[in-house]
């Protein structure tokens, strides 16, 4: 979904600078060091809290810096970006640092970082970035640099089409997603993601990261929606456009058995591509707690209407 909302041209843009961070660094065997990826970039990384005078000082700065060219009411969006917008992160060009809320659960460090680190090495992100907030004089705008440094942190910490290659080699099960996650020092979520998305761009798989339908506290989330993320494969979104998030999730509801860690559930069942024709899906479920993961994978015969 990430790559949807990249173009063509950015996207080029964004790899060749990841393929160069790479290659500088010797192409090292994965997991990337973030630690050495600052170096090699002069970054600077840097823990806050809200309450840090000098947290206080770094922002006001940035705000100041970029005030003439963007903001008319410069007090006014610093104090809605530090009371509303929950900020967890930001690059600061005019001291190459890396400023990261502690209060953020470790698990996401990883991310967030190579996501201020995509900000730093991504040209024409310099005269726009105002901070990672939802606090923007244009929210389109705020959304494609979000995006691509979203892109360019998924090339990063998962090594440009390295884990591609890799993740081909193993069934798209999880417990390839499991080893890949290990391997790539990367959490489960997002190396789930990473699989859908690029491991076989040919092949329909659909992924329903949420809650557990019988226990909503297991894998509980921000958002009024049980589910939170829908992830498809290219083959997946131009065969079954039809299938929204909502539809996804009711298969979750349908199988979902009684279990809260580990294997949830392993089904066959039937979906329509966009022209009516069925296809049999193994739908295989599994929770971490945090979050419940659903992966389903197109056969390779079209089943009949009555699933023979």
């Amino acid at each position: 979904m990430i790559e949807d909302e990249v173009g063509e041209y950015e996207r080029r843009e964004i790899d060749a600078q990841i393929n160069r961070i790479l290659r500088d660094l010797g192409n090292p065997e994965p997991p990337i060091r973030l630690a050495e990826v600052r170096k090699l970039l002069n970054l600077d990384l840097r823990y806050y809290k809200s309450t840090d005078p000098g947290f206080l000082d770094e922002i006001t700065h940035r705000f100041k810096l970029f005030a003439r060219k963007t903001i008319p009411d410069v007090g006014r969006i610093l104090s809605d970006a530090l009371t509303q917008s929950k900020l967890t992160a930001f690059w600061v060009p005019s001291s190459m640092r890396i400023l990261l809320d502690e209060t953020v659960p470790e698990p996401k460090h990883r991310w967030i970082e190579s996501h201020e680190i995509s900000h730093s090495v991504i040209g024409w992100h310099k005269d726009f970035l105002l901070g990672d907030n939802r606090v923007t004089l244009d929210p389109t705008c705020h959304a494609t640099i979000e995006a691509e440094a979203n892109y360019g942190a998924g090339r990063l910490l998962f090594m440009s089409d390295r884990f591609t290659a890799e993740a081909r080699d193993l069934a798209p099960t999880f417990d390839s997603v499991k080893k890949l996650a290990k391997r790539y020092d990367n959490s489960i979520v997002s190396t789930f993601w990473r699989l859908i998305e690029s491991r076989d761009p040919e092949h329909a798989v659909f992924g329903v990261v949420s809650s557990h339908p019988r226990f909503p506290k297991v894998g509980a989330h921000d958002g009024p929606l049980a589910w939170r993320y829908f992830i498809r494969s290219p083959a997946f979104k131009g065969k079954f456009s039809n299938l929204s998030p909502e539809m996804a999730y009711s298969l979750v509801k349908a199988h979902a058995t009684n279990r809260t860690k580990g294997p949830v559930f392993e089904v066959t069942d039937i979906l329509a591509d966009d022209t009516g024709e069925n296809w049999e899906f193994r739908i295989e479920c599994f929770s971490t707690t945090r979050a419940v993961l659903t992966l389903g994978l197109a056969s390779k015969r079209k089943a009949s209407v009555f699933g023979a």
